[in-house]
């Protein structure tokens, strides 16, 4: 695990660790993201369902706790998530349309969403690229951190359209590995 790290500290400033196990099956590798989160900093992303959730992921150490649309129960639960720490980033999950339970989360446009989301206080949001060019627009009008996931070579495209960072998707990922 150091060794990896150490590799991406050189190149990164900060490193995204996607937790499936809690994604998925709502058991978050707590130990392993911390051994991660010790290297360097990182966004981490363990499956926040209910706002108790949050401090799961916070003492992983991680700089920020992602809290995604297709985990989170509903948006009462974000709010008492940020009630407990600032540190979270919001990601929209998207799939022909915003990936959630909850059809309020859902059935919105990612305009309403976004705002919603603002005015909790919530100043990170990241999105998939496809709706980068509509959350570019929202962060002129709302001021807010951007993060989009796309590949590296997109990187520069997107940084003109106002991203503030990029979550390389085609840098390398644990497929397979448990």
């Amino acid at each position: 695990m150091g060794e990896s790290a150490a590799k991406l500290s050189g190149e990164y400033d900060t490193i995204y660790v996607q937790d499936e196990d809690g994604i998925f099956k709502n058991r978050p590798q707590l130990d392993v993201a911390r051994e991660v989160c010790e290297e360097m900093p990182a966004l981490y992303e363990g499956g926040v369902r209910y706002s108790q959730n949050l401090i799961d992921a916070l003492i992983t150490g991680a700089e920020k706790a992602v809290i995604g649309t297709a985990t989170l129960v509903n948006v009462e639960e974000l709010e008492g998530a940020f009630k407990l720490s600032e540190n979270i980033t919001f990601k929209v999950d998207f799939r022909d349309g915003i990936v959630s339970f909850d059809p309020d989360i859902a059935g919105r446009a990612l305009i309403d969403l976004i705002r919603d989301v603002h005015d909790i206080g919530i100043s990170d949001i990241v999105v998939p690229s496809s709706l980068a060019e509509e959350a570019s627009r929202l962060k002129k009008e709302l001021g807010f951190s951007l993060g989009v996931f796309a590949s590296v070579k997109e990187s520069v495209r997107l940084s003109e359209l106002g991203a503030d960072y990029v979550v390389a998707d085609d840098y390398g990922s644990r497929d397979g590995d448990d």
